[in-house]
């Protein structure tokens, strides 16, 4: 492929260093700089922020000086830790971290990759590229952020042409950067946040990734080598919402509309909301024998296998919390798991449903403890 970063992918590529810059000019003054100044540098003076955005110079800039500081003081405000485990699978036969497709569960909309790229700054890893929705850029002052912070556009709305033109655009845009080893590409395993537990890839997403390839099946994986990627959080980001919004679905036999400013209020309270510990783990690249299904196969069977070993993968890799345990013991009013967790623990997360859950039915409080207990049993 030969097409140039600065022309066929424009509509959703991020931005290059003198874009960026030029976009902290812009952001500098914006409103919402105080606010975000007095959560990240509350011992800093006033107009720190503006004046650390004045100087920028590109993408690594901004995302050592700025976003970096973001995503740490979200850890240290709101969580127990977070660990990873798995970051010698991203290492190549050189010795150097290589280029991968991340693919990776989904629970919270800026947090899980936001937490990846603070993992790889703390390890002096590359950060990856970012696929996420066009919902999103909502605003041109959140496109600049987004757009400098290596943020690449998916585009879903519009008819099914245009989405079918879009998806052929960014799966060549994946292709390009990881199998030119220009840059890792992490992208969520399925459209939306599971809003039940059960993390399922969408073959969908792995048909728009083999759009791009002109090889066989197995050939057009293998030129971009996916990691899958298990994001364990053990408060559920937004649990209350999620299991609010599967309840209102099944109220309204399965129909579910988004209220004006839904997204941004869930990035809002994923940002401040208690985590507890957040567990990452990064798999080994899938094999040519894992992806390899058989010349008996018909290709729909193929991408049904292949979703299915990313699935199994991501399940073994999900790490499991005393929450997990507590919520399988009480969906099934019982002491199967007790031995995994102590009655502080249980204390701890009852409270935390409990709040979380205030004034809202005992359904919605049933649909989060499912949501906890997905993976076990």
């Amino acid at each position: 492929m030969t097409h140039s970063l600065d022309t066929i992918f424009d509509s959703i590529r991020p931005y290059n260093d003198e874009e960026t810059a030029a976009a902290m000019q812009r952001i500098k003054g914006s409103p919402m700089l105080p606010m975000i100044e007095s959560y990240v540098f509350p011992d800093k003076d006033k107009g720190y922020l503006a004046n650390l955005l004045a100087d920028i110079k590109g993408v690594d800039d901004f995302q050592q000086r700025v976003m970096k500081d973001v995503v740490e003081r979200v850890v240290y405000k709101t969580t127990q830790g977070l660990t990873v485990g798995g970051l010698d699978n991203l290492v190549n036969k050189d010795g150097k971290p290589g280029k991968f497709l991340l693919l990776s569960t989904h629970r919270d909309i800026v947090l899980d990759p936001a937490f990846i790229q603070l993992v790889f700054n703390r390890s002096s890893f590359p950060t990856t590229e970012i696929a996420v929705g066009d919902n999103l850029f909502y605003n041109p002052e959140v496109k600049d952020m987004m757009s400098s912070n290596k943020m690449v556009v998916v585009k879903r709305s519009g008819s099914s042409r245009e989405i079918y033109e879009s998806s052929s655009l960014l799966s060549e845009y994946i292709r390009l950067q990881v199998s030119s080893q220009n840059s890792s590409v992490w992208i969520a395993h399925r459209q939306g946040r599971t809003k039940d537990g059960h993390d399922i890839t969408e073959k969908g997403l792995l048909k728009m990734l083999d759009m791009s390839g002109s090889g066989t099946f197995e050939e057009n994986f293998l030129e971009i080598p996916i990691v899958p990627v298990a994001i364990s959080y053990e408060y559920e980001t937004c649990g209350a919402l999620k299991a609010l919004e599967l309840y209102t679905r099944e109220m309204n036999g399965g129909v579910y509309e988004k209220k004006p400013g839904e997204d941004l209020n869930s990035m809002v309270q994923g940002f401040k909301q208690p985590k507890g510990r957040v567990h990452i783990q990064f798999c080994k690249p899938l094999s040519q024998s894992e992806i390899y299904g058989g010349e008996s196969l018909s290709k729909n069977e193929k991408f049904n296998r292949l979703a299915a070993l990313i699935d199994s993968k991501l399940l073994e890799a999900y790490k499991l919390w005393p929450s997990n345990y507590i919520a399988a013991d009480l969906v099934k009013n019982g002491t199967e798991y007790s031995n995994m967790y102590t009655a502080e623990d249980k204390e701890k997360f009852l409270n935390h449903i409990e709040s979380e859950t205030s004034g809202m039915p005992e359904a919605v409080k049933l649909r989060l403890l499912y949501l906890y207990a997905a993976h076990i049993g």
